[in-house]
This record gives C-alpha cells, sequence and structure tokens, in this order.
C-alpha cells in the first residue's frame, strides 16, 4: 500500500472518528432536546410548523443511531456487524435510506408551512390536522420505498478483497441509487424546495404587519421562520460539497487509481459533515433565537425540573408521614404493653 493512500485512509478515519462521534453525541441530545421542548409548550403545539420539527428530530435519532454511529463504528474502528448479518446489513440500509427522506420531507414542509402561515390568502392550508395527514403519508410512502433497500442489499462476498462487505445486488437498482436517489432525492430537490420557500417565508414575514395577525401569532412565526431559514442556510453549506462532488465523480469516473483513492477520502469526509445536518437543528436554533434559549430555560427549569422536585419532595413528605405514623404506632403498642 503506497503512503498516498496510507495517509488518504487515515484522514478520512480521523475525519469519522472525530466528527462522526461528536455528530452522534450531540446528535442525540440536540434532538431530543427539541421534542421535549415543542412537545411542552403550547405555543409550539398549537403549529403545525413545530409539529414537523418534531416529526424531524425523532426521525433524526433513528437516522444518526442506525446509520451514522455504524458508520463511525466501519469508517473509524474497522468494526463491521453488517458484513457478517444480512439482517443488520439490510437494516441499516434501509433506515439509513428513508430515514433522511422522512426527515427531509418534514423540512421542506416546515418551510412551506412558515411561508403559507405566513400568506394571508394561503393561511388557512396550515393546519395541524392537515400536518398530521401530511405525516402520516410520507411514513407510509417513505417505508414503502425502503422496501427496496430490504430486497436490493445484502452482505456478499468481494471477489477483490475477498471481506464480505453490506452492498447493493442489483445493478439497476445500483445505477438508480447512485445517479437519483443520493444527488436528487436527498441533495438537489429538498434544498431548492427549501430555498426557495424560505426565502418566499422571509419575504412574507417582513411584510406582514401587527394589525394583520396577533402580536403573540406573529413574534411565533417570525421566530419559526427565522430557525428554519437559517438551518436551510447551514444545511446548504454542510451539504453541498458532498452532493457536488459525488455527482461529478459519478457521473465522470476516473481510471487512475490514484484519482479513485483520493475521490473515495473526499466523498466519504464531505459525506460525515453531510450527516451533522441531522444533528445540529437544536444548536443552530439556539444560535439563531434568543426566545428559543429562553424557552429551553423555561422548560428544563419552570417546567420539568420544579416538576420532578415537586414530586420528590411529595414523596419525602409522605415518607416523613409514614415515619410519624410508625412511631406513633410504636409508642401506642408500648404503652398498652406498660
Amino acid at each position: 500500500m503506497s503512503p498516498s493512500v496510507q495517509y488518504f485512509q487515515s484522514v478520512l478515519q480521523n475525519v469519522t472518528i472525530y466528527i462522526g462521534l461528536f455528530a452522534v453525541i450531540g446528535g442525540f441530545f440536540g434532538n431530543i432536546l427539541n421534542i421535549i421542548i415543542f412537545s411542552s409548550l403550547k405555543t409550539f403545539r398549537e403549529t403545525s410548523c413545530a409539529l414537523y420539527l418534531t416529526v424531524a428530530s425523532t426521525v433524526n435519532i433513528c437516522h444518526i443511531l442506525a446509520a451514522l454511529l455504524s458508520r463511525v463504528l466501519i469508517a473509524g474502528f474497522t468494526i463491521d456487524l453488517t458484513a457478517t448479518s444480512t439482517i443488520l446489513c439490510k437494516l441499516r440500509q434501509c433506515v439509513g435510506g428513508i430515514g433522511p427522506l422522512i426527515s427531509l420531507t418534514c423540512m421542506c414542509a416546515a418551510t412551506i408551512d412558515q411561508f403559507l402561515s405566513m400568506t394571508i390568502r394561503w393561511r388557512h392550508l396550515s393546519h395541524r390536522y392537515t400536518a398530521w395527514r401530511l405525516v402520516i403519508f410520507a411514513l407510509i410512502f417513505w417505508c414503502l420505498y425502503g422496501i427496496l433497500f430490504l430486497i436490493y442489499y445484502d452482505s456478499v462476498l468481494s471477489p477483490i478483497t475477498g471481506n464480505r462487505t453490506c452492498t447493493i445486488t442489483n445493478a439497476i437498482f445500483g445505477h438508480y441509487f447512485n445517479q437519483f436517489h443520493i444527488p436528487f432525492l436527498l441533495g438537489f430537490i429538498p434544498l431548492t424546495i427549501r430555498i426557495i420557500f424560505g426565502l418566499l417565508a422571509f419575504i412574507s414575514v417582513r411584510k406582514i404587519s401587527h394589525r394583520q395577525t396577533p402580536i403573540v401569532r406573529l413574534e411565533r412565526d417570525k421566530q419559526l421562520t427565522s430557525m428554519v431559514l437559517i438551518q436551510t442556510l447551514v444545511d446548504i453549506v454542510l451539504s453541498f460539497p458532498f452532493f457536488i462532488y459525488y455527482t461529478y465523480s459519478t457521473y465522470t469516473p476516473s481510471l487512475n487509481p490514484a484519482v479513485s483513492v483520493y475521490s473515495s477520502m473526499l466523498i466519504g469526509v464531505t459525506n460525515t459533515i453531510y450527516y451533522t445536518t441531522f444533528s445540529f437543528g437544536f444548536y443552530i436554533y439556539c444560535c439563531s433565537s434568543s426566545r428559543f434559549r429562553k424557552q429551553l430555560i423555561y422548560v428544563l427549569v419552570d417546567v420539568h425540573l420544579k416538576y420532578w422536585c415537586g414530586i420528590n419532595r411529595q414523596k419525602n413528605n409522605n415518607r416523613v408521614d409514614v415515619q410519624q405514623d410508625e412511631n406513633q404506632m410504636t409508642s401506642y403498642k408500648e404503652c398498652n404493653q406498660i
């Protein structure tokens, strides 16, 4: 193995370990906090946009644990459980295939919903019941789509390396996956939708007046619009390098082995960075909205912490009452014995 190949593999391994583990840990806790905040506050429970963000956060947790964590184990520590188990191979690829699609569908719907809610003509379409129907339809549709991954992925023996790898076993599905699923379904189509409707929502929120919308709802819609729009901009910065280079390398393959190794390294590094788009939503919301930071403190301290402290205090009071009753009963028995 040449020194350059070893260097590229070392770079890919280090990037996968450090960035990947950081994204797994940060994304797991960040998405959990998103779910807690969006489900605890009434101002969010009444909006369809927060419902989309809650579902996206839930799916992101499953995607991070199933796809990103296993990627860190495979590329960072050479621990590939999918190579020895057909079931794990199919499940990982299925969850890793449909998880981003469900999450991106919810993010696109959240961006469109913010545009509709900020436009008086189309505001009636921004409804929580409509959002539930769309979420259920998206879950059913993409789960049916995931059957393709269960069928065409398998753990096979590589004739080149002699090791078993989890890979696509159908050439037609392989071409579809490389030339349409990754660059378009995961990349350019959802990013284009989010950019267009994010800008339209931003323009609408600048034009709307306080007389047309109650002040509480207007501030909430402004907050959600800025959060969704800034997350879209960050996702573009983090994901565009992967999709551009992946599309370029797919449609213009190189026959030079050194170039192929360098290309694989770049795809691996940019793909790991792309995974962070499903992990850093909570931190983007905290940085982009001071109101969200206040809501975070309120939910964690004033709602949940005081609630659990109240339960513990009540339990302690109950223990004190029980101990007093036992003491009184002991005294009563002693008096009877005397």
